[in-house]
């Protein structure tokens, strides 16, 4: 069987099965911590960073885009500055519900289940507004670690979405909702496609979120795959992203079985302005080829 098909099926059919069942995915607990006996979600801390800019931070001129981790209020403005840009958009790439506590950076975490697997952008933020709404002004919360101990228990001086800090400070937003440890849906990735052609020239992008890793790293890529002046190989990109300091996609079969997909797309539509939506490409791609190796089957065994 060819073997391009079998991986454009398997790209296909990984991205579209639930990941609920992917426990391996969550961090290790303390089996004695409380979110680890509780079955419910609880808010832990992603940063209390007290330094200008967000871990991972790296500006890449010539693409003008840019990626880090995910920042606190506070380093909203300084990272404004450090971009220097008139016009700059943030792209918020986390799916799991998040926000910005006081002088930290927080999200919601279960043990038992993915943060709202399966939603869209914006089922995500209505989500992400709706937790963060139950946060009341001089309450008391708890903020865990990932692991399950507890960082602290802190009045609520202010709680805000990141879309809020962002517009506030005069930049825009953009929300692409991915898995932690995956990748965009084809839906998903029709959104982006979208976005890069008819976004301005003059306009920055900042990818995030939540380390800064996995995918900004993979954004990051996609973006120079469609701005591939120099016509590099999906191989130069990947180099490219990493010593700017993207970390290694090579590793994780399933992560780079997309990335060859979209950049085949790229290169097969680019002409056409992508005139064909990737949803819509593979599918109809892998149909064309199961179709010529059945031909040639046929014609193997008259």
């Amino acid at each position: 069987m060819n073997s391009k098909f079998l991986k454009k099926l398997s790209i296909l059919s990984t991205i579209l099965i639930s990941s609920s069942a992917l426990i391996g995915a969550f961090p290790k607990a303390d089996s004695n911590s409380y979110i680890f006996k509780k079955n419910k979600d609880v808010i832990i801390l992603d940063s209390d960073l007290k330094t200008p800019l967000p871990n991972r931070f790296r500006d890449v001129t010539l693409l003008n885009i840019s990626g880090s981790a995910q920042f606190t209020k506070d380093q909203v403005e300084p990272l404004k500055k450090a971009i220097n840009k008139e016009n700059i958009c943030i792209v918020d790439l986390r799916q799991e519900s998040h926000g910005l506590l006081n002088d930290l950076a927080i999200s919601y975490h279960n043990f038992y289940k993915l943060i709202n697997n399966g939603f869209d952008s914006v089922e995500t933020i209505e989500k992400e507004n709706s937790e963060l709404n139950k946060i009341k002004t001089n309450s008391q919360v708890n903020i865990f670690h990932e692991n399950g101990k507890l960082y602290k228990c802190l009045e609520a001086e202010s709680v805000c979405t990141e879309e809020k800090a962002i517009t506030d400070c005069g930049m825009q937003y953009k929300r692409f909702a991915v898995r932690d440890g995956g990748v965009p849906t084809p839906d998903t990735v029709d959104e982006f496609v979208d976005f890069i052609k008819n976004k301005p020239d003059d306009l920055h992008l900042h990818f995030h979120c939540h380390a800064g890793e996995g995918r900004t790293t993979t954004f990051m890529v996609l973006y120079q795959i469609m701005n591939n002046q120099n016509n590099l190989t999906l191989d130069q990109i990947l180099s490219y992203q990493y010593n700017i300091g993207g970390v290694v996609l090579t590793n994780d079969g399933y992560r780079l079985g997309f990335l060859d997909s979209f950049y085949e797309y790229i290169q097969e539509n680019k002409d056409s302005n992508y005139a064909t939506p990737y949803s819509q490409w593979i599918v109809k791609d892998m149909i064309i080829k199961k179709e010529t190796e059945n031909r040639l089957f046929f014609n193997y065994h008259i």
